[in-house]
């Protein structure tokens, strides 16, 4: 897939990590463009994602480009891409274009033309602000396009690159980097910076005497915000880097600033302690937020193991509240059981009082039966001994009304009787 003239007007260097979805809209760009002299770089540094297959395929769709591209085994970060890019590059000028951005079809034809014409080493161009479905981001970013805005009308007027650069990266991307060779030869390569490569090569351009324009009215480049954007990622970190910078800088800018440029430094300090402030507090909101999504099912649960908790204590109110009303049935039985037992109580020991006196009177009768029985036993032998007496009594009685003399004397007494008898029978009379 290598296909290289001798000779390229611009050498396109166009780094991509992880841009499947945009890469295609970003050579398309390229190959679209009016101005017919360049070659085009591409390199993919380690993709996850299918951008090299992206990158094939749209390669394949124009034999006739001069096409240079590689791919790299590990992820080695933009400046490393972007160096090796311009170590590659064969062209009097070179362009950026990272492979999330677009270029307005007309853009290398009017920054060679300008720079020719002129004698720029640099150009930088306004750019139109894209969303991730390439539609226009304007409306969405008032922060960040009040922030461009401020520097587009600051460079306007003062026409100073020095004074709007301090005040703020004004190029805003590499993508929006256009140079010729001589820049690159008297600059050198991208310093290994994550965030503000672009802000260091600028100012290092400045510093090496080059010629820079900013063509604050003509948006030439598509430029994306989306959620991956690196500048995106670590806003602190971002921030952080780029006041490094400054600071570093500071000796070396000393010979070229002046009152408006010192005031275009301080602008941007400013800024930049704002933006970490605000970054700071965005980063500690979003922490809370992300402790609120934590702790937010956790109140719920909370809340909810309440509901049922107090939903559970209603319910066993309601059950103590009945089982207080058996406990005081229970009370009342009780008492009554007490009372009962109190009642059994007096009763058993009327019935023991009663057991004891019919116990006693028992005894007594005992006594009397004993007594009874012996004196019936008693009286028994005597009658038995009277019985015996009478009958030895009338035994001898018969004995004698059978003996001689008692028949002699009744004979002898029988006269006697009879006149006895007549005789009160008469007196009677």
């Amino acid at each position: 897939m290598k296909r290289r003239h001798a000779y390229s007007k611009v050498s396109v260097v166009l780094p991509v990590y992880n841009h499947a979805r945009w890469v295609k809209q970003a050579i398309d760009s390229v190959l679209a463009q009016s101005f017919p002299a360049f070659e085009c770089i591409i390199i993919d540094d380690a993709s996850q994602d299918a951008s090299w297959e992206v990158i094939q395929s749209t390669c394949q769709t124009a034999p006739e480009m001069r096409w240079h591209c590689l791919r790299h085994g590990a992820n080695l970060g933009a400046p490393a891409s972007i160096n090796q890019g311009l170590q590659l590059a064969q062209g009097d000028y070179i362009a950026i274009l990272n492979s999330d951005d677009v270029w307005d079809a007309e853009r290398l034809q009017r920054l060679v033309t300008l720079a020719e014409t002129q004698g720029l080493d640099f150009i930088s161009t306004d750019v139109a602000v894209l969303d991730a479905d390439s539609n226009p981001k304007e409306q969405d970013e008032p922060h960040w396009v009040a922030w461009f805005e401020g520097l587009k009308q600051d460079y306007a007027d003062r026409q100073d690159f020095w004074a709007t650069l301090l005040r703020g990266n004004c190029l805003i991307t590499t993508s929006n980097f256009f140079f010729h060779r001589r820049v690159y030869e008297r600059v050198g390569q991208f310093a290994e910076l994550r965030y503000v490569h672009d802000y260091d090569y600028a100012l290092r351009t400045l510093l090496a005497g080059c010629r820079m324009a900013f063509l604050a009215g003509e948006k030439l480049l598509g430029y994306r915000l989306h959620g991956a954007n690196t500048i995106r990622e670590k806003p602190l970190a971002a921030i952080e880097e780029n006041m490094q910078l400054l600071l570093g800088w500071l000796p070396a800018l000393s010979p070229v600033l002046d009152e408006q440029r010192l005031f275009g430094l301080e602008r941007q300090l400013k800024d930049l302690y704002r933006y970490t402030r605000e970054e700071w507090l965005t980063a500690v909101h979003g922490h809370l937020q992300a402790r609120e999504r934590e702790l937010l099912p956790l109140i719920a649960d909370r809340e909810r193991w309440i509901t049922e908790r107090d939903h559970w204590i209603a319910e066993r109110d309601q059950i103590i509240a009945g089982q207080q009303g058996l406990l005081a049935q229970q009370q009342q039985w009780l008492a009554d059981r007490d009372q009962w037992i109190t009642d059994r109580d007096g009763w058993l020991a009327e019935r023991d009082g009663v057991i004891r006196l019919q116990t006693e009177q028992l005894e007594q009768h005992a006594r009397w039966v004993a007594d009874r029985d012996q004196w019936i036993s008693d009286r028994d032998g005597w009658l038995a001994e009277r019985d015996a007496l009478i009958r030895q009594l009338q035994q001898q009685r018969q004995e004698l009304l059978d003996s001689r003399a008692f028949r002699f004397g009744q004979a002898l007494l029988n006269p006697l009787r009879w006149c006895r008898q007549r005789f009160m029978e008469v007196s009677h009379a």
